[in-house]
């Protein structure tokens, strides 16, 4: 881990509210598991405080990330001109555990997908991504994924399946029971808690990463906590322990 200075040397919109940034690091980050985050300090003297994104990629000196814009932070950060500077800490967090066998299946909602796109990668063909999004205007978002199936549902009903991603799923699980399958899966927490509840009668292997406001990303400040089954230690540091967690350790 380290905090590295570069500088962006692209910022532009995947389609209107979403915005993928290529940012040049002075060195490399150095191996990043799937599912871990950055910190990144905003180029704007009036956010003081940096925000947590995941790895979208990483490649030598270049750190990609994508992002919706939902407030302030990200609001300027769609402003950020070419060579602006800014400041990345990370890698940081605990990301995926990839198994040597099975069927792995990726499920995505919206910006989740931002979460899991390095999983992808790595995965290439051994992956089955279902994609939940609010309608065809948003499938430019996975415009860079290739050689991956995606299964989709859109919540307007205008491109595949009309309805949730968990419901999606929900119709195709049986046919990939018998393959040994773990999940991995990135969203709002309603679809995390849809997905537990259908889930529970089949104990599958599932990872979850999960979203919390950060304020350090180190764990000193305690103030990411997710409630866990842990009878001792029950809270847990998103950003430390987290944000990948075994679906089955969560209280949801």
């Amino acid at each position: 881990m380290d905090d590295i200075p570069g500088k962006i040397i692209d910022n532009s919109a995947t389609i209107p509210g979403y915005h993928r940034l290529t940012v040049r690091l002075e060195k490399p980050i150095g191996k990043v598991v799937p599912g871990q985050f950055v910190m990144l300090k905003i180029p704007d003297r009036e956010i003081f405080l940096r925000r947590p994104f995941s790895v979208y990629d990483a490649r030598d000196t270049k750190l990609t990330i994508l992002y919706r814009i939902v407030g302030k932070g990200t609001d300027a950060l769609s402003r950020a001109q070419k060579q602006a500077p800014v400041m990345v800490l990370g890698p940081l967090g605990h990301g995926f555990t990839i198994p040597d066998l099975g069927v792995c299946i990726v499920i995505a909602g919206g910006i989740g997908y931002a979460g899991v796109r390095l999983l992808l990668r790595n995965l290439g063909e051994k992956a089955i991504l279902f994609l939940g999004i609010g309608g065809v205007n948003e499938l430019p978002l996975i415009s860079d994924l290739k050689g991956i199936e995606v299964v989709t549902a859109t919540l307007d009903g205008s491109y595949g399946y009309h309805g949730t991603v968990v419901s999606l799923f929900r119709e195709h699980f049986g046919s990939y029971r018998t393959k040994d399958p773990t999940i991995f899966a990135c969203g709002p927490k309603g679809m995390i808690i849809s997905l537990k509840e259908f889930l529970e009668p089949h104990k599958v292997p599932c990872q979850v990463s999960i979203e919390e406001r950060m304020a350090c990303g180190l764990g000193l400040c305690f103030g990411c906590v997710a409630e866990t089954k842990d009878e001792i230690n029950p809270y847990k540091r998103v950003c430390k322990e987290g944000p990948v967690f075994e679906l089955w350790d969560l209280s949801l």
